[in-house]
């Protein structure tokens, strides 16, 4: 295998960040989609029981690990 002829280009911090929260930005849009798939309460076809809570509450957990992350005072 022949070595690389041309550089890397080097990513700028500016850059790397503006890609990361783009990312972070779909994920959240990802998130949105999925939790509107999750059943809603006062469906009468499909009443909630004590599985959904269960499905509900690690997500609640893990948002709020996100949540208290981004909320924290800068250092």
């Amino acid at each position: 295998m022949e070595p690389r002829k041309t550089p890397k280009p080097k990513l700028t911090a500016e850059a790397a960040y503006e890609n990361s929260h783009l990312v972070a930005r779909d994920l959240l849009d990802r998130i949105a989609d999925l939790l509107q798939d999750m059943p809603a309460p006062g469906d009468d076809d499909h009443p909630i029981h004590w599985g959904h809570v269960g499905d509900i509450n690690p997500v609640n957990a893990l948002l709020l690990q996100v949540v208290t992350f981004l909320d924290r005072q800068p250092g």
